[in-house]
């Protein structure tokens, strides 16, 4: 792999987790572009180039929109990054991860349709991918069609490779437990925990599971867990935060009860 290459990629991870949008990123770019403009010593493909372009804009996209940057500036780096992945996708039309890349990106700028559009052209290209599929029936979720999410789920399940499969099982327990059926739910996210300790987002849904039926010790110890898998994940410190809250309110609504 090109030296430029691997210090580009570099660059981006290292944005991404300090989410700083600092000089790193645009070295990164700059390095991309260079890499598309001149070529390099060690053969890069187009497409590869440009993928790495975009994952440029998408970390802008993602570090901006966390820290509730100026709308527009939001808008030119998501048009940037799509503009990139199309040209990617354009140097080789049949490369379903860029398909798969492309849906991604829309899934989480919320353009659900687009989303699926994408997702659906990334299967067609790679059936046996079960990572389209699982974000394919997140997008399904999230649009409003559950019937349609739990079967491209369960596809998804049937094609994982034991390393993936935590993931999609957490996808299912997420739509089981949005239907509120709370048991499936900590069925599914127990499987994902069982085969991935410490997944993170499959802790911080289990706590949501218990938050919804009003046992805030289990889902502190749930937000707890994922907290401590992964101390950047937001939405687990906000829900530990709502069920201290709750859990002190409950509290102190009984101790008054008891009172009287």
């Amino acid at each position: 792999m090109s030296t430029r290459y691997a210090v580009a990629i570099h660059r981006i991870k290292d944005a991404e987790r300090s989410l700083d949008l600092s000089e790193q990123l645009s070295w990164a770019g700059n390095e991309m572009a260079s890499i598309l403009r001149d070529g390099d010593s060690a053969p890069i493909e187009p497409p590869i180039a440009w993928a790495g372009l975009a994952m440029v804009h998408k970390v802008q996209h993602e570090i901006a929109a966390a820290f509730e940057t100026e709308q527009n500036e939001l808008i030119e780096a998501e048009e940037r990054a799509v503009f990139c992945l199309k040209q990617a996708i354009g140097e080789d039309p049949d490369d379903a991860l860029q398909w798969h890349q492309l849906g991604l990106h829309s899934l989480c700028t919320q353009q659900f349709k687009t989303s699926q559009k994408y997702l659906k052209a990334a299967v067609a290209r790679f059936k046996g991918c079960s990572y389209a599929w699982s974000n394919l029936g997140v997008s399904l979720q999230l649009s409003e069609e559950p019937s349609q999410a739990k079967e491209v789920f369960k596809l998804a399940l049937s094609l994982a490779m034991p390393q993936q499969a935590h993931a999609v099982f957490s996808n299912l327990g997420n739509l089981y437990r949005q239907q509120k059926q709370y048991e499936c739910a900590k069925a599914m996210f127990t499987k994902s925990l069982e085969l991935q300790p410490g997944y993170a987002p499959a802790y911080n849904n289990l706590g949501l599971v218990f938050v919804a039926e009003g046992r805030w010790e289990e889902a502190k110890f749930c937000f707890d867990k994922a907290l401590q898998a992964d101390p950047l994940l937001d939405s687990a410190k906000s829900n530990m935060i709502k069920a201290a809250t709750m859990s002190g309110a409950c509290a102190g609504l009984s101790s008054s009860l008891l009172q009287d």
